[in-house]
């Protein structure tokens, strides 16, 4: 019979530095653990990093009592969190949007509202701010997959996001991922 696998969610943030990753992961390598998915970035002067670790129980238990090193050693605020192995709704297609335009408050809410009003689901997001050539003009983009039901209808979604874009003078393209 398989050993059960144990997961916990690691979510540190502190100021940025050469190296950090290479330290952390070391943390969790030391603890035994595997790092199966992460996101991190730069955000202002901070390195923020969130990531899913696994492992048997043997490697599960000392990692979670990594927070007080990960603070201690790297001067990151740390927050371990026992969650799940993820469980995709079962009835979905994973689509990619791009949306682009001149900055300004609000763009997220309004994008994302039309994805919470159709039950979309997000599984990842990520927004910048550019700059446009010559001009410096400060650009927003957002890029995103979408776990999309089955059972939306397509046309009616893309007419959402096209009327919120066209409102908003944003530019989209939606396609499968």
């Amino acid at each position: 019979m398989e050993e059960s696998r144990g997961y916990v969610v690691l979510t540190a943030v502190g100021p940025d530095r050469p190296g950090l990753v290479n330290e952390l992961s070391a943390l969790v390598g030391a603890a035994g653990a595997n790092i199966e998915d992460s996101r991190m970035a730069v955000l202002g002067g901070e390195f923020a990093v969130i990531m899913l670790l696994s492992g048997p129980p043997g490697a599960i238990d000392p990692t979670r009592r990594i927070g007080a090193q990960v603070e201690s050693e790297l001067g990151l605020r740390c927050l371990l969190k026992d969650t799940s192995p993820a469980h995709p709704p079962a009835d979905y297609l994973l689509y990619r949007i791009d949306v682009t335009g001149v900055d300004r408050p609000g763009i997220v809410h309004a994008i994302a509202g039309i994805f919470a009003g159709r039950n979309i689901n997000v599984a990842s997001l990520e927004s910048r701010l550019t700059y446009a050539p010559f001009s410096a003009t400060p650009m927003f983009v957002l890029e995103a997959q979408l776990q999309v039901p089955s059972t939306t209808v397509l046309a009616e979604f893309r007419h959402d996001i096209a009327a919120t874009c066209e409102e908003e003078n944003l530019d989209f393209h939606l396609e499968l991922a």
